[in-house]
Order: structure tokens, then C-alpha cells, then sequence
């Protein structure tokens, strides 16, 4: 992604290095030293290029040649959340003894091991797990206050379906991600932990109800994560950030283990930074399991694994998408009067670049009205984000005012 001249992987690592400075007397860090550096510091510089969007196939390729071990890779993400979190409270829990244990289990397995070492598909991946998804020994909050009662908290006592085949893989779990009770909402605000702000802009909501994870990985406070979906809980808190999320077929994976919502339209799937990333996990996930019966025809009727080979240059041939012809109308050619949600400018330009690049590919891509009926603009008008705005420039205000006096 490249917008305004400036790369995704710039402005990611600019905003963490001007928000880090702006909250270090908040943070009770001292200040950093941007002159003679030293040979740790320098270190430390190497890895935050290497790591800052980091793939799994990249990931991998670092272990493989020793350059870092799973636990100095966790606890670089582990670091990122501690520095970056307090502002974007994407993480609801962080389970850093889990975490670092796991790694270092998997440090003394390839030790042993060496070049015999058998890596799973996310062997030293560390991940981010939604609050509803149940994680053994820890609780499964879905974003409300009541389940973390002292005393009455709702500890998993087993991983959820999906959770467990990512551990089997090899994932690393960081720990879980903030959500709207229940995932009853749109935005991102929950009575366990309140509000997650979006990685590009905290004044602005994430979406819901993945808000949390979608933060955590366009962050780089881990390499991907779970989400869920019921009613658009993964597609538009994706859309937000320009990340991947993926809503399976129901049926493909298991739901067995997540608290629900609506148990004929809750389902759960990837989310990631990149279409491979987000391939590779969604193997992982799938599969029969004797607990959802949904899934029990999964094997039969899945594509055949790996699933990355399916993104080749002609996966997109004859496939047809469709664009409800408001989204991509330009501000002279609605009427006077007429419902609207006329895009800007640059946004505008940057759609209609990317359903090119998609009819280039070889999809058939389809601009009608009669794709969202025109009472939709009505429903979007009805939306307001006045408050959950207002609080996020709350922190902002405060986070520049502290920038200003240093």
C-alpha cells in the first residue's frame, strides 16, 4: 500500500516513532537517544526493519537462518505492545509468560533438533486471539465487564476449536483482543476494557466488532490474528484498515469454542496484513470438527490444501464483483438533494484504481444501483461517530500537548 508518496511500512514506522516520543513521560521511559547509537541500539534498529511487516514466509526464512530465535522475535512484539498499546488499547490481555514460554519451548526444540526440525505451517508466528475465542486458562471476556468479576471470571477451561489448531501449528499466542460486548456493535468500545482506536488515526474507530485485532495487525503488534463475523465483524473493521480478513464459507471452520451471538450466522476466519499470510492461517483453521456439525463435510468440500496455490496471476479469471454504483460516483454527478456518500477526491481515485487493477486480473467487476438499494444511504446517514470521535481526540489533544513540551 503506498499513498501520498509515503509507503505503509513508512508511515507505520514514523507514527510509532512520533507517538513513542510524544508518550515516554507518560510511559515513565526515558528519552530516546537519537545520536551515537550504540551497538545494542544498532541491533535493535536492524530488527525493527526486518520485523516491521514481516511475513510468515519472511519469518520463517529469519529462522531457518538463525538470525533470531522465536523468543527474541516474541518479545519484540511484546515490546511494541507495551510501548505502543496504552494509546490504541487494541489488547484487552496480553499473556506475556504464555507467550514466552511457548518460545522457548520451540527455541529448545530446534536446538535439539536442528535441520530435522519439523515446523508447523505458524511454527514461531506470534498471533492475537479475539476476546469471544476461548483460550485455555485464560478468560473468555467477549468484551464484557461481568465475565472478568473478581472471583467470578469465565475461565476457558479448554481452547476453542480454532485456537487449538493454531497452537498445533506452531502460533504463538500473544494474547486477546479488545471487542464490543458480545461483538454486538460496529464500533470498538467494550465495558472490559473501553475504547481501541484505529492504528492510522486513534481519534477514529477501528470498526467492529474485530476492531481489536485489525488494530493489533495493522500495528505490527503481531503478525495476524482471529476474527469473527456475524454480521460484517471482519469485512469492515478490514476495510478500515487496509488489512486482510477473510470470511470463510460457514462450515469450513469451526465456531466450537467461540462465545456466540448468533450460532446460524457467527463464523470466524484470518486476519492479516497480506492475502498469503492470511492463506496460510486460514489452512490452519479449517477442517472438520466433531463439535460443530456445520463443519462436518468441511473435508470433502474444501479446496485442497496448500492453499497458497491458489494466488497466481489468473485466480481472479472470470470472477465477478460487485460495486453499487453511489460508491463511485464523483460530487458533480449527484443530483441536488439527492442521498449521498459522495467519496473524496483521492479516496475516490484510489477505489477506482483498485477495481481496475481487479478487471486487469481478468474479474468482471459489475457498477450498479441495483446492487444496495438507495434506502442504504438513509441507514449510513443515521450513523453517528460524533462520540466515539470526540474520545479519540481526547487522547490525541493530550498525546501533542505532550509532544509540544518536550
Amino acid at each position: 500500500m503506498k499513498f501520498s508518496g509515503v509507503t505503509r511500512r513508512e508511515f507505520l514506522g514514523g507514527s510509532a516513532a512520533a507517538v513513542s516520543v510524544a508518550l515516554l513521560p507518560r510511559l515513565g521511559l526515558a528519552r530516546v537517544v537519537l545520536a551515537g547509537a550504540t551497538e545494542a541500539e544498532s541491533a535493535q534498529d536492524d530488527m525493527d526493519r526486518d520485523l516491521l511487516e514481516v511475513t510468515i514466509p519472511k519469518l520463517h526464512a529469519f529462522y531457518e537462518a538463525k538470525k533470531y530465535t522465536t523468543t527474541q522475535v516474541t518479545r519484540w512484539y511484546l515490546s511494541r505492545i507495551a510501548r505502543y498499546d496504552r494509546v490504541y488499547r487494541s489488547m484487552i490481555h496480553v499473556d506475556s509468560a504464555g507467550a514466552l514460554a511457548t518460545a522457548a519451548a520451540q527455541d529448545a526444540a530446534a536446538t535439539k533438533s536442528g535441520a530435522q526440525l519439523k515446523r508447523g505451517l505458524l511454527w514461531g508466528v506470534p498471533i492475537v486471539i479475539k476476546a469471544n475465542t476461548s483460550v485455555k486458562g485464560l478468560v473468555t471476556s467477549a468484551g464484557w465487564y461481568g465475565y472478568l468479576v473478581p472471583g467470578h471470571e469465565l475461565i476457558a477451561p479448554r481452547d476453542a476449536t480454532v485456537v487449538a489448531k493454531l497452537k498445533a501449528a506452531g502460533a504463538i499466542i500473544l494474547g486477546q483482543t479488545n471487542m464490543p460486548d458480545f461483538a454486538a456493535s460496529d464500533a470498538n468500545f467494550s465495558t472490559a476494557f473501553g475504547r481501541t482506536g484505529n492504528a492510522y488515526d486513534v481519534k477514529f474507530s477501528p470498526g467492529g466488532s474485530s476492531g481489536g485485532t485489525v488494530t493489533a495487525v495493522a500495528a505490527n503488534f503481531c503478525v495476524l490474528g482471529t476474527g469473527t463475523d456475524t454480521a460484517n465483524s471482519i469485512r469492515m473493521p478490514a476495510g478500515t484498515s487496509s488489512v486482510v480478513g477473510v470470511l470463510p464459507t460457514r462450515g469450513l471452520t469451526s465456531i466450537a469454542g467461540i462465545h456466540p451471538l448468533n450460532w446460524l450466522l457467527d463464523n470466524t476466519g484470518p486476519i492479516a496484513r497480506n492475502v498469503t499470510d492470511a492463506a496460510i492461517a486460514l489452512e490452519v483453521m479449517a477442517g472438520p470438527d466433531p463439535q460443530d456439525a456445520r463443519t462436518r463435510d468441511a473435508g470433502a468440500r474444501a479446496p485442497t490444501g496448500p492453499y497458497t496455490k491458489y494466488l497466481n496471476a489468473g485466480s481472479l479469471k472470470d470472477k465477478r464483483f460487485g460495486v453499487p454504483a453511489f460508491i463511485v460516483q464523483s460530487g458533480n454527478d449527484i443530483a441536488p438533494g439527492a442521498s449521498s456518500i459522495a467519496l473524496r477526491p483521492d479516496t475516490r481515485a484510489l477505489f477506482l484504481k483498485a477495481i481496475e487493477a481487479l478487471r486487469a486480473a481478468g474479474a468482471t467487476v459489475v457498477v450498479d444501483d441495483a446492487i444496495l438499494p438507495s434506502s442504504f444511504l438513509e441507514l449510513v446517514g443515521a450513523i453517528k461517530t460524533q462520540q466515539y470521535t470526540g474520545e479519540g481526540t481526547e487522547i490525541y489533544t493530550e498525546v501533542k500537548s505532550v509532544t509540544v513540551g518536550l
